[in-house]
């Protein structure tokens, strides 16, 4: 059974696009992060996690995953705000930038805010 979290905008086992360039550390850390999410651990995935940004702040993957963890934690606010910023920074992704979009609109869905998760959804498909 592979670990990886459902929602990763890739196939392969680390999780990761075939366009990522990420550094050893960086990866390091999202494969703990990785491992401790699947394990239940969130707390600790986070940890991982914003050291991972810490690294690469400017990574969008690391605020993918961030934003994930944020929303498996029940803090749909902060998920929205990460993955918001991970936009900003996924130019040319479209796969990452369709994933990230799908986490809005399930933070937006969670906070009450109907019409933006459905625009959201709708901007999801677009980047694809």
């Amino acid at each position: 059974m592979p670990s990886t979290p459902s929602g990763i905008p890739s196939a392969n086992a680390g999780g990761l696009s075939a366009d990522e360039q990420l550094d050893g550390p960086v990866l390091a850390l999202l494969t703990t992060a990785q491992q401790q999410q699947a394990g239940g651990d969130l707390n600790g995935a986070s940890s991982s996690l914003e050291r991972a940004q810490r690294v690469a702040p400017r990574e969008p993957q690391v605020l993918y995953r961030l934003a994930q963890v944020r929303m498996a934690q029940g803090d749909a606010p902060q998920a929205e705000q990460f993955a918001r910023r991970g936009l900003t920074l996924a130019n040319g992704r479209p796969d990452l930038q369709a994933s990230l979009w799908g986490l809005i609109a399930q933070a937006r869905e969670k906070q009450g805010d109907a019409a933006g998760a459905a625009q959201a959804r709708q901007k999801a498909k677009v980047s694809l």
